[in-house]
């Protein structure tokens, strides 16, 4: 198989994973851009906020569309309003302003944020290439780089890895709505 076609086939396959997550009822994560602070009119102090690029789903070390987009996480959030009692970190209160940045951006309270996630270049067979991070091209094969720091000779071939992940999620899923089946028949006897 040439270069090329590895590609095609690899897009294929995480928009197929994709369709299986959201056809099981999975909530995509909220993809947003960072922008940084600036004035309007130049006057106009604004302070850092966020833009919302789309949406997708976390699969391990990889973030795909329903395109067949993939991207490289990047920092993971939730848009809430969430009060911690009593004396909090310096870390905790950074991640407390980052949700509530959040919800300024009028994103839905609740919603798992994905902040500047990297795209992986699936158009490019030279740039795939010379990738380092969790999807690359080796020897006109797609591979994952599960754990960020792996060598090549630890990468998995990319169907094994989608594999995997799309039981572990569709697993769990499942389980949440055996969960809640559960629940509800033991509140109405």
């Amino acid at each position: 198989m040439d270069a090329p076609r590895a590609l095609i086939d690899a897009r294929a396959a995480l928009a197929r994973a994709a369709e299986r997550l959201a056809a099981a009822g999975a909530t995509p994560e909220l993809l947003v851009e960072t922008v940084p602070a600036h004035r309007v009119l130049g006057v106009i102090p604004r302070r850092e906020s966020f833009r919302r690029t789309g949406e997708g789903f976390l699969l391990g070390a990889l973030l795909v569309t329903a395109r067949g987009d993939a991207a490289e996480p990047g920092r993971i959030a939730r848009a809430s309003r969430q009060v911690l009692p009593g004396h909090q970190s310096q870390s905790a209160r950074a991640r407390k302003e980052l949700r509530q940045r959040l919800l300024d951006a009028r994103l839905p309270e609740g919603s798992t944020v994905v902040i500047d996630s990297r795209p992986i270049p699936l158009d490019d067979p030279t740039a795939m290439a010379a990738e380092r991070g969790p999807l690359v091209l080796r020897d006109d094969t797609v591979l994952v780089r599960w754990i960020p720091s792996a060598p090549d000779d630890a990468l998995r071939p990319l169907g094994s890895y989608l594999a995997e992940r799309l039981d572990l999620a569709l697993g769990t899923l499942e389980g949440l709505r055996a969960a809640r089946s559960e629940e509800v028949e033991s509140e109405h006897p």
